[in-house]
């Protein structure tokens, strides 16, 4: 598949056998040559793609519409889904899917399947419909490329009837020839040598293949892109800052004005001839003194280089009729460099000039190009659209009238942009007309500075000491710059450095913070045990009180009974003493077995009593210790006001739950109850 340049692509052949072609310096030189506007071969390939893959799918929703089943449809299209016929291209492949789809079920033959050619997938089907309706194109309209008829089909929805009739500005194009390098002859005058380089034959565009310009898109030989119905519209003024002479002034505007007028004529009597003898290449190029485009011929190179050597000799001849060197003693040598200075920088402002018009056009006629393409893609589904709603929705006339509302919009619209693109195209020849007519006085700046070319070369000389010092410069500017390279790969590392310095002092005071939650934890906790311990040694106090309170109480309890049996005792002798004495000697003697035998019992009962109260006395502790009521676990509840501890803690949680409670000893009401703890309380 060729390729189309851009605007700025060189032009390029792969097969050129010349060593040395001569470049474009000018970037905006080389343009588009096929007329369907600035969208290469590929992107109209891909688009028709698109649209082929968008109509197989639109028609393989019908099919499963009508009752097949979708693999059913994919394979009719595949084996016969055809675009070809004389309606649109859905409705061929339709009919083209539906015939093969019939005629399938109504044969009875089972292997005809595998017999019947068939695609892959839909992309290849895609492949061949859309070369198969260019090859058609093609041989209808020979001199189609490939890229107009793609342009063709897509302007007319792929219908190859339409693209046939379908007008559009084109040129012939090369295909695929070698490149002829322009030749350079040189032209004495006195001391002076001069290089004309003759470029190739040149052409304008007029529209850029949007069919909306006109035809004025034609070839013109010679040094200049510049249209031989095309003439000077002003006077050649001379500027006063040159200081002319009248006389100088006045031959000036003779030489060109005769160079203008053979220059014409030539024109004219060559471009018949060059159209005829080459008919198929013309390549748009910048056509500026010292600089070349590579043109491309096949058929006719012996004659396309025998019609370049007749413009070069017609356009040499007139240079030899310029006469500059009358009164040239007039003007001072230092005007003369002023002269050549003011227009070399003359020359420069128009090229730039000329540069920025060029693409200013260019970019209008882009911006024209891509809305009509996006108004034409558009009207297109909006049409599908309507076709789809008029065939299966014929009843509902308000999305009707909708549609057609749209649709007139979006005409509307594509007039508006078709409109832009002839005013673009309009601007795009007047700067052309503008643009030849100021290399028209480029040249003749350039033929009025040719005498003073010892002067250009001392400009150059010293043109040669500043690049020598820019050079210098440069060195320089490339030293100071590694410095400030070296100097930020160390402020990187200063700052990845402190970083990593800031992180580490994160990390710290993150430790830091812990530690101190650490610390108030701990300084927390010590706290808490010192509380804990006050308490409990409150606690103990408390308990020690209550239970050298008890103790107190038992021992002066014990001292009591203690005390009491004694003065029993001591009773009981004196009485058994008096009895004694007062009772008579017979009676002792008679009733002694029968009278003594109760006071020795009592006697003894008392006695073993006061050792049972002494034993009880050293046991009581272990005793004591023990619950009144399960006779089991020891006591640890200490009642009061009374201080008795006779119950332990499960029965004492059991116990006085139904009334006010009393002490089981000395049934005193409880009024508080204290747990002890330890073998000793």
């Amino acid at each position: 598949m060729s390729h189309h340049l851009g605007p700025n692509e060189p032009t390029q052949n792969p097969n050129n056998s010349n060593p040395n072609p001569v470049s474009n310096p000018n970037p905006n030189s080389n343009y588009d040559d096929s007329g369907w506007g600035y969208c290469t071969e590929e992107q109209l390939e891909e688009i028709l793609f698109k649209n082929l893959e968008f109509l197989y799918n639109e028609a393989i929703s019908k099919l499963v519409q009508l009752g097949y089943d979708e693999d059913v449809a994919l394979k009719a299209i595949l084996r016969n889904g055809h675009c070809y016929g004389g309606m649109d291209v859905l409705t061929n492949i339709l009919h083209n899917s539906l015939a093969y789809l019939n005629s399938s079920c109504g044969s009875s033959n089972g292997n005809s399947d595998e017999s019947e050619p068939s695609f892959a997938d839909l992309r290849q089907l895609e492949e061949y419909s859309l070369a198969g309706m260019v090859c058609l194109l093609q041989q209808v309209r020979p001199h189609l490329s490939k890229g107009d008829a793609m342009w063709c089909l897509l302007m007319s929805d792929l219908h190859v009837g339409r693209a046939s009739s379908m007008e559009i500005p084109v040129l012939p194009s090369l295909g695929n020839a070698g490149s002829v390098s322009s030749p350079v002859e040189s032209v004495s005058n006195g001391n002076h040598s001069v290089g004309v380089v003759t470029p190739p034959l040149c052409r304008f565009h007029s529209g850029w293949g949007f069919g909306n310009g006109g035809g004025s898109e034609f070839p013109v030989p010679g040094l200049f892109s510049y249209g031989a119905e095309v003439t000077l519209q002003r006077d050649i003024e001379c500027p006063k800052r040159f200081n002319l002479s009248p006389s100088m002034k006045s031959l000036l505007k003779r030489n060109v004005a005769m160079f203008a007028a053979g220059f014409r004529a030539n024109s004219k009597q060559l471009q018949p001839q060059a159209v005829q003898a080459c008919p198929s290449t013309l390549t748009s190029g910048d056509a500026s003194v010292g600089s070349g485009v590579e043109v491309s011929v096949d058929q006719c190179e012996e004659s396309q280089s025998s019609k370049n050597q007749e413009v070069v000799n017609s356009v040499l001849n007139k240079f030899r009729d310029l006469n500059l060197d009358e009164n040239l003693e007039l003007v001072a040598e230092d005007q003369k460099d002023e002269v050549i200075v003011t227009l070399l920088h003359q020359i420069k402002d128009l090229e730039k000039q000329v540069k920025e018009r060029k693409e200013w056009a260019h970019q209008k006629a882009m911006q024209a190009a891509r809305k009509l393409s996006h108004d034409l893609t558009e009207l297109k589904m909006l049409r599908m659209e309507r076709e789809e709603t008029q065939r299966l929705k014929k009843g509902k006339q308000t999305l009707e009238d909708t549609t057609m509302k749209r649709l007139s919009e979006m005409e509307n619209a594509l007039k508006k942009a078709s409109g832009q693109v002839d005013r673009a195209n309009a601007a795009v020849r007047r700067l052309e007309t503008e643009n030849a007519e100021i290399r028209a006085e480029m040249e003749a700046s350039k033929l009025s500075a040719a005498e003073s070319v010892t002067t250009c070369l001392e400009v150059a000389k010293r043109e040669k000491k500043c690049l020598k010092k820019l050079l210098a410069w440069e060195r320089q500017k490339s030293r100071l710059q590694e410095e400030i390279a070296e100097e930020k790969e160390k402020i990187s590392e200063l700052q990845q450095n402190l970083t990593k310095i800031k992180q580490d002092q994160k990390e710290a005071e993150l430790k830091w913070r812990q530690e101190v939650k650490a610390k108030e934890l701990a300084l927390t906790q010590v706290e808490e045990e010192r509380r804990c311990k006050e308490a409990a040694e409150a606690s103990n106090k408390r308990k020690l009180e209550t239970l050298r309170l008890k103790i107190e109480i038992d021992f002066q309890r014990h001292k009591d009974d203690l005390q009491r049996l004694e003065q029993e005792l001591s009773r009981l002798k004196a009485s058994t003493q008096f009895t004694e004495l007062h009772n008579p000697p017979s009676t002792l003697s008679t009733g002694n077995f029968e009278g003594a035998k109760p006071q020795g019992e009592t006697i003894a009962r008392l006695l073993r009593e006061l050792d049972n109260l002494e034993d009880s006395s050293e046991k009581e502790v272990n005793s004591d210790r023990e619950c009144i009521i399960c006779m089991k676990d020891e006591v640890s509840i200490v009642f009061l006001p009374c201080a008795h501890q006779v119950l332990c803690a499960s029965c004492s949680d059991d116990f006085g739950k139904k009334g006010r409670a009393t002490c089981p000893c000395c049934r005193v009401p409880i009024e508080q109850r204290i747990r002890v703890y330890g073998a000793s309380s």
